[in-house]
């Protein structure tokens, strides 16, 4: 947090928030902004008023709409990026492996030089702050404290150069971790995994005294407003002044302080993962800031309604709506592990200890083993782990994680949930043996269960999955052509095949057994997510980057941080705006939003329309589309009635015929047909400006 220009400046992992008033949302920038990132965390202005802001695998000379991004890379890998000070003519930036020297003047900005070596510590430390006194640097990193003179740069190449206190020659420090560094009152004071530290120096001896004394545990942060030094430890913050400690400054905080800062009139404080407080109504006492968004960035589980409504679950014990531009956040008191929607729209959200929640409206109702049949683990049956979750419309499909008594799948009726007849459960007297069920999916009476290790299973259940009569389970392993038994998500495609993707890469059920799906060069094997829009395209989540694979031509386009602005290359989860088809994608650092392109799909044929429309060609990468949801074939003809060229209506038109060459602008009537054979007309004017 830094006050520039009376306005609060928040450097956070979902990219940088500026508050100005108290009452009214800040404004918020990501890697759409031309950050390139939204794991943010330093921001600065120099001497000039140029704001500088630290990132992944950034350094941004950040001015709104027109940032400058510097990538730091080693071995073709992105940096994390930790702080920087200005040093007029440079900047110094603490990165994962060292200290790093960048010029602003020269050629608009390089970097100058890098120091990994830093007397005995170890090397290459993530250096977590920097303070500059004079012409003396000190860096706080990982392996401990250094210090040197600056005024020569090229001689802090050197280790030599350094004086360094680690925990070999300072036992007391207790720690090698160093997070913050700051000079109060004509001492340097440190913030360790251990306590804060006063480093005191005379000719004859160096000593860290804690201070205070009892403070023993995580600091993550020091800041010196005026004459007093504000910390902020695991538990509480706490104030250095006159000789005096006073502590705890608030009550009532909803976790451990991460920072803070005065504004003149009351204080902000940020919290991990639980936004931002401040006590300007209630001296001693703090309330919640609430436009900052998810309660979190770690995004397990992911939908979106009809209504446009996202519901989005977290790593962070919790689970959030999006609606009306809020977050109404729901503690389900566990991780979240899927999120679907069943036939009402509402959401129904998998945790890893707390069984199933649906969220009705601005509720949120709890299915575990006490009214439900869903069951907790072996060791602990109150502890209900949820891996997966699916549904046809009629009934709600859990997968239990280590289900006690070999019941690992519960069913629920979702006309009769309040009922214990309302649910039933499917186990080893189905064929169902393994107790690591992983993921779950459905399809017109099938259901499918992949597992850790053991492979999938294949059921046909009927229109009643509560009549046992009618189950039929089949097993399927690597002997049955699975690539992995060690299944990732398994997923039915609209026209009922199963794909099932794996921790070594993709596979595909092929009329009697798996076949192997080479997956698209650059992602995997490490297969995590798979989605179906309504045109049978299939994307593909990786460990390692999204595919598109086209469900007509089998073409594909591959999706990374590096040319995309995906926020992670980790793909947590995939889901697809029944309306609009805009691909939204769950990651680690947050949410990714992939647009269709257009407003609103259509299943009615009658209501296709072609976009855009004038269609303006003016290079070779212009195409026209259409609005049609379903698998079709578009036929484009002239006003005279001759066929100028033949394609799927999910392969974009590029203005060729079908010799594959350049048509002349002018009017171009469609005709669009499905599978069924129902016919859409339309018109479509072309214009070639290239």
């Amino acid at each position: 947090m830094r006050f520039i220009n009376d306005t609060l400046w928040v450097a956070t992992a979902g990219g940088i928030l500026a508050i100005t008033d108290v009452d009214s949302p800040g404004r918020k920038f990501d890697n759409l902004d031309g950050l390139g990132t939204t794991d943010i965390t330093d921001i600065i202005e120099d001497a000039d008023g140029q704001k500088w802001v630290t990132g992944f695998g950034r350094l941004i000379k950040f001015t709104e709409g027109n940032s400058k991004q510097f990538l730091f890379e080693k071995d073709n890998s992105l940096l994390p990026l930790h702080c920087v000070v200005d040093d007029g003519d440079n900047l110094w930036v603490g990165a994962e492996i060292g200290l790093v020297l960048f010029s602003k003047t020269i050629d608009n900005g390089q970097i100058q030089d890098s120091y990994q070596q830093f007397g005995s510590l170890n090397p290459n430390p993530i250096v977590n702050d920097i303070l500059l006194v004079g012409d003396t640097i000190w860096i706080a990193t990982s392996s401990g404290l250094a210090v040197s003179e600056k005024t020569n740069p090229a001689r802090l190449k050197s280790p030599a150069a350094w004086t360094v206190f680690g925990i070999d020659n300072y036992p007391e420090l207790g720690t090698e971790d160093i997070r913050r560094v700051v000079w109060f009152e004509q001492a340097l004071y440190l913030a360790t995994a251990k306590g804060m530290f006063r480093l005191d120096r005379s000719p004859s001896d160096t000593t860290f005294t804690r201070t205070p004394s009892w403070l023993g545990t995580w600091l993550t942060d020091l800041k010196v407003e005026n004459d007093t030094l504000f910390f902020y430890y695991r538990y509480a913050m706490g104030t250095f002044a006159d000789s005096r400690f006073s502590y705890p400054l608030h009550e009532g905080l909803p976790s451990s302080p991460y920072t803070g800062l005065n504004n003149g009139a009351f204080r902000w404080v940020g919290f991990s993962g639980e936004g931002i407080y401040h006590d300007r109504d209630s001296a001693g006492v703090v309330v919640e800031y609430p436009y900052t968004g998810p309660p979190g960035n770690d995004v397990s589980g992911l939908t979106v309604n009809a209504e446009g409504v996202i519901t989005a679950g977290f790593t962070k014990r919790k689970a959030a709506q999006y609606v009306a531009e809020a977050w109404i956040v729901h503690d389900v008191r566990s991780s979240t592990m899927e999120v679907v929607l069943d036939c009402s729209g509402n959401a129904w959200v998998a945790t890893w200890g707390s069984g199933v929640w649906v969220i009705e409206e601005d509720t949120a109702v709890n299915y575990d083993e006490t009214n439900s049949s869903l069951r907790g683990i072996d060791s602990d049956p109150g502890y209900v782990v949820v891996r997966g979750l699916a549904t046809d419309g009629r009934y709600i499909y859990a997968a239990c994680y280590r289900a006690v008594n070999g019941y690992p799948i519960a069913i629920g009726d979702l006309d009769n949930l309040h009922s214990p007849s309302g649910w039933d459960s499917l186990g080893a007297d189905d064929g169902i043996t393994s107790e690591l069920v992983n993921s779950i999916d459905c399809h017109r009476g099938w259901l499918a269960v992949g597992t850790i290790g053991g492979g999938v299973y294949v059921c046909y259940l009927g229109d009643d999955p509560f009549d046992a009569a009618g189950r039929d389970c089949r097993h399927y392993t690597v002997d049955s052509g699975l690539i992995s038994n060690n299944i990732r998500v398994v997923k039915f495609s609209p026209e009922g095949n199963l794909w099932v993707g794996t921790n070594f890469g993709l596979s595909r059920w092929d009329l009697d057994r798996f076949a192997d799906v080479t997956p698209p060069p650059g992602i995997g094997p490490d297969i995590t997510a798979l989605a179906f829009d309504g045109r049978e395209n299939l994307w593909i989540g990786s460990k390692n980057g999204l595919a598109r694979v086209d469900g007509a031509t089998g073409a594909f386009t591959v999706y990374t941080t590096h040319n995309s602005d995906l926020v992670s290359d980790d793909i947590a989860n995939l889901t697809l705006d029944p309306i609009t088809s805009d691909l939204y994608v769950a990651t680690p650092a947050g949410i990714s939003i992939l647009r269709s392109g257009v407003s609103r799909f259509t299943s009615q044929i009658e209501d296709v329309v072609a976009y855009p429309n004038p269609f303006v060609i003016r290079s070779e990468s212009d195409r026209l589309n259409f609005n049609f949801s379903k698998k079709g074939t578009v036929r484009l003809f002239t006003v005279a009635g001759e066929l100028v060229a033949e394609f799927p209506v999910n392969t974009p038109w590029d203005g060729r015929n079908q010799r594959g060459q350049q048509v002349a602008s002018g009017v171009y009537v469609y005709i669009l047909t499905d599978k069924d054979g129902n016919v859409g007309r339309g018109k479509v004017l072309l214009v070639r400006e290239e």
